[in-house]
């Protein structure tokens, strides 16, 4: 089971076990930093227990992923699977001065109180994921206890939250915690060459400054990406002075492996143009394939990005 899920162990094991044993308590506060896997994890576990195909009474394989209910609710498209969030609040906001609120408030709460004791839908098992958590108000959270007090059957809440503290005690000792750990650097690599299909030294750069997070680490690969598409856009959109372009090659080089990135994601973008005109950057590809083979023979970066970044600059017509 969980086996989407990166990392996590512990968590996925606990879960796991309770779902096999058919004791699985009707309220979670899934804990832990963003991207670190709470709201996948959450998503999974609706798909177990409302799978068609695979039944978690009977095997161990968790959800199927290809039946109608495991597909909805990966699209978050199922009647019984219930995203309690900022989105959802302004959604059922009455005035325009109610949306936009930077805390969940009650009136979201009883919106959902009277989607929990409706019958099922669809599935066998309703669910309700709270997030953030940590950013109810007094009023919500009170109001919320009492369902945690009576819940029916077949219902699971799960409070995704950042830390405990943010948690009214009343709340913690009606619901089970699972602490959700920083990813380890070389499971945020791993998904980064499997998902995004960047290179090995690409990824083991972003994973290890990501603070065990695939969001913070997707969110570098965007911000780079970026970056390094916007600096391509600049080298063959005008003709530019030769300090700008020597400085722009020193702020890239900084190492290695952050020239090779650069260049791996300009020739991305060069290949898309390529398409259009392949007389006109057909040489320029030529080029890019040179300068990654330097860099991988260890040249000097600052070199390397000079003589690149000037010849680009200089096809421009």
């Amino acid at each position: 089971m969980f086996e989407k899920i990166i990392g996590q162990e512990k968590a996925k094991k606990i879960i796991s076990e309770q779902i096999k044993n058919n004791k699985i308590p009707h309220a979670y506060i899934f804990m832990g930093e963003p991207g670190t896997g709470k709201m996948m994890t959450a998503i999974e576990f609706a798909k177990i227990l409302n799978c068609t195909i695979n039944d978690y009474t009977k095997s161990d394989f968790g959800a199927c992923n290809h039946c109608l209910s495991c597909e909805h609710i990966q699209n978050k498209t199922f009647p019984d699977l219930h995203i309690i969030n900022f989105d959802k609040q302004d959604e059922i906001a009455e005035k325009d001065s109610e949306k936009g609120k930077t805390k969940l408030g009650i009136k979201l709460i009883r919106y959902m109180q009277e989607k929990v004791y409706l019958k099922s839908t669809d599935g066998k098992w309703k669910f309700f994921i709270i997030e953030p958590a940590e950013k109810m108000t007094t009023e919500a959270f009170n109001c919320l206890l009492k369902t945690l007090e009576e819940p029916p059957d077949n219902t699971i809440i799960i409070l995704i939250a950042k830390h405990k503290e943010t948690i009214p005690v009343t709340i913690c000792s009606r619901a089970q915690t699972i602490f959700f750990q920083p990813l380890k650097t070389e499971e945020i690599q791993k998904y980064l060459q499997n998902k995004h299909f960047l290179p090995q030294d690409t990824a083991e750069n972003i994973a290890q400054i990501a603070d065990g997070s695939i969001e913070k680490a997707e969110t570098l690969m965007l911000n780079t990406q970026n970056e390094y598409s916007a600096l391509w856009e600049e080298l063959t959109s005008k003709k530019l002075p030769l300090a700008d372009i020597l400085l722009k090659s020193k702020s890239v080089a900084t190492n290695r492996d952050n020239a090779l990135e650069a260049v791996s994601i300009i020739t991305e973008n060069a290949t898309k143009d390529f398409r259009q005109n392949p007389s006109k950057y057909a040489n320029i590809i030529e080029r890019l394939t040179e300068s990654k083979r330097y860099l991988e023979q260890n040249a000097n970066p600052v070199n390397v990005l000079d003589n690149l970044f000037l010849y680009i600059n200089a096809k421009i017509k």
